[in-house]
């Protein structure tokens, strides 16, 4: 593979937006416009203050993916979603993702970025990435997306962003089912049923089943999902009861060194009993409740349950030992609102209280943990007058783990720590079609077990993470379409990451450590634009730059690039309604070069740019959709993700067919 110039690739993909007319399927979650407007499609937006409601005053840089978005461009997993969100990098390891923001590496993703579903943290206490793929994509609803630090309203990891991801529930009053058939033997079958009990009562039942071969040998996966919900829903309350299971059977093809990529698919035979064998069980209860014309409450009370087997290998040193991860987490969300009207708009006071509790039990490390971590938090809006809304917010959080690790700590440890996060936000609107905005965040994470339990030698715990986001952003409705700017700092202290050249603790199996590794910057700007070309005709384009920075650290590593990042990525699509039961989706994918992931003295060979291109083509007839999509069309090969010399490929072209049917 040869490297092409970011300047090649970027004007290829500006080229190719430009002729095409590239669609924006991903829409603002609010358009600017006078005080008190909503978004033409009246959408409840749950994320931006942990209440349903469709005012949204949080002055950020917020998006939403409806369920017409991913009908449109008939998505079926959620990379090919969120691929296209300015500002958002993906990363895919043999058939798991990554979602990385705000020049956060894939690396230090899992760490960094919160994502829920419903609400429901799916980040764990331990390194392991949110398990995306656990998440069915026939069961979205919409996707709500915070670019920027939401650790005062979420708390612990949402340090870049937070992404929640809304399923369908019982009061979606719409049934329908699937099958999709595609190469690498892909087999999938989904079905979600709606039944009223009564005039308040409703009830969903969603299962999918999934089978493949995946692009590269030795990736097979086989995936079954079941869920029941029952919603209860009146003009005071909304109530959702949900159960969900997962059980997943997926193996691991592991990382090729840069001699073996010349073909692509294959598995190095150390990795032949590699497997990661996953089951998962859900229990969720949200309620929300309007107590008076002023005041609100809401609760979400979630249930964890999630049993691993794997033999996990490396390049050169392959095993057959079967590991076990036992994770339980259950945590308790009350929270509470207040609005009164004034001459110059409400006042919202929204306070709660967050209650996490996790057990881990790793038997490869005989590693162990305990953790529970308690938040406070308030949330405040002022209307300085009818165009003007203040933001003020606070939180403060204190985890405790028991932890144990039969090399670090066989006798135990107990770690105590606690953090606070506040934010000073405004938002001024500049006209009927326009306003401005500018945040002030403090920021936090804790370290996980893992990072607990592997630091460098003498060193007995980590230190919080903090850091500092700054941001400013303007956004105007055009006559067809709209323009949104943003640009943020991000600075953080005391940063934990794994330092390939730190002093390993005392039996150690391999060099460096996990550190409080001094401070960091990355500064980005992000532009993206949408407009209606013709009545049937929607083109859109956006644009991420981010210079991320070690600012102070081991001398091998200061002023170097953060691994990982890519300082420069262009989105662009078109979606074009041919006649009355046909549209034509195009999309095109550029994502800039970046240092491999845990390179922080920058010295290994960097992943290559690449560009892209999808496309998918929907028929409706009544109630009867049949859709096509083929992904990576010009079958470009190149490198998703590398670490240290071992290298993930990316998947060749790919496509599928999708038949669908509502009732």
């Amino acid at each position: 593979m040869t490297e092409t110039t970011l300047a090649t690739q970027t004007l290829v993909a500006i080229a190719v937006t430009a002729t095409l007319g590239l669609s924006a399927t991903v829409k603002a979650a609010e358009q600017p416009g006078t005080e008190g407007d909503v978004r033409e499609d009246n959408t409840v937006v749950i994320t931006a203050s942990r209440f349903k409601e469709r005012n949204v005053r949080l002055p950020t840089n917020i998006t939403i993916i409806s369920q017409d978005d991913i009908e449109r461009s008939n998505a079926t997993q959620l990379v090919q979603l969120l691929k296209r969100v300015a500002g958002v990098q993906v990363s895919s390891v043999s058939g798991k993702t990554t979602i990385s923001m705000r020049g956060i590496s894939a690396e230090q993703a899992s760490n960094n970025v919160l994502i829920q579903v419903d609400g429901r943290r799916l980040n764990y206490t331990d390194i392991a990435a949110p398990d995306l793929e656990s998440v069915s994509v026939s069961d979205i609803e919409r996707i709500e997306i915070i670019q920027g630090a939401a650790s005062t309203l979420y708390g612990d990891q949402a340090v870049a962003g937070v992404i929640n991801i809304v399923t369908r529930s019982g009061k979606s009053k719409e049934s329908n089912a699937s099958l999709i058939a595609g190469n690498y033997g892909t087999v999938q079958g989904n079905v979600n049923l709606h039944h009223a009990l009564n005039q308040d009562w409703s009830f969903l039942l969603s299962a999918n089943y999934l089978e493949t071969d995946n692009y590269r040998d030795h990736n097979e996966r086989e995936q079954h999902q079941l869920a029941v919900k029952f919603n209860y829903l009146t003009e005071t309350s909304d109530w959702l009861f949900e159960v969900n299971t997962n059980r997943e059977d997926l193996n691991i093809p592991g990382a090729l060194l840069e001699s073996d990529l010349g073909e692509p698919t294959q598995s190095r035979p150390e990795f032949a009993n590699d497997y990661v064998d996953t089951q998962q069980d859900v229990l969720r209860i949200f309620g929300q409740e309007t107590i008076d014309n002023n005041w609100k409450y809401a609760i979400d009370v979630n249930y964890l349950d999630s049993d691993i087997d794997s033999i996990n290998s490396f390049v050169g040193f392959p095993t057959t030992t079967v590991n076990t991860t036992n994770r339980t987490q259950w945590s308790i969300y009350p929270r509470i609102k207040g609005e009164w009207q004034t001459d110059s708009g409400s006042i919202d006071w929204i306070n709660g209280i967050d209650y996490d509790h996790a057990e881990y039990d790793f038997s490869l490390l005989g590693r162990s943990n305990e953790q529970e971590v308690e938040s406070f938090y308030s949330q405040l809006f002022l209307p300085l007058s009818k165009n003007t809304d203040i933001e003020l917010a606070a939180r403060y959080a204190r985890v405790e783990d028991d932890l144990v690790d039969f090399t670090a700590y066989p006798a135990g440890i107990k770690l105590k720590n606690s953090a606070t996060a506040y934010d000073l936000g405004l938002s001024h609107q500049l006209d009927k079609h326009s306003k401005g905005y500018a945040r002030f965040s403090k920021n936090y994470r804790f370290a996980k077990v893992d990072e607990q339990s592997y630091t460098a030698d003498g060193v007995i715990g980590l230190e919080p993470q903090t850091g500092d986001s700054l941001e400013v952003g303007y956004e105007k409705t055009l006559s067809h379409g709209f323009l949104k700017l943003s640009a943020y700092q991000l600075e953080l202290d005391d940063e934990i990451f794994f330092d390939p050249s730190a002093t390993p603790p005392p039996g150690a199996f391999f060099p460096g450590a996990n550190v409080n590794g001094g401070e960091s910057e990355r500064i980005g700007f992000i532009v993206d634009y949408q407009t209606d070309i013709t009545s049937k005709l929607t083109s859109g384009i956006n644009y991420h730059y981010v210079d991320a920075e070690i600012k102070r650290g081991e001398p091998s590593s200061q002023g170097n690039n953060i691994p990982g990042v890519s300082k420069h990525t262009v989105n662009g699509w078109f979606d074009w309604q041919i006649d009355t039961v046909a549209n034509w989706y195009v999309e095109v994918n550029y994502r800039g070069n970046r240092y491999q992931e845990g390179d922080v003295a920058n010295a290994l060979p960097k992943i290559e740019s690449h560009v892209v291109l999808n496309s998918a083509i929907n028929w409706r007839w009544e109630e009867l959709t049949l859709g096509i999509r083929v992904d990576n069309l010009l079958d470009k090969e190149y490198i998703d993700y590398a670490q240290f010399g071992g290298y993930y490929p990316a998947n060749g072209r790919n496509g599928y067919a999708k038949l669908s049917y509502r009732f």
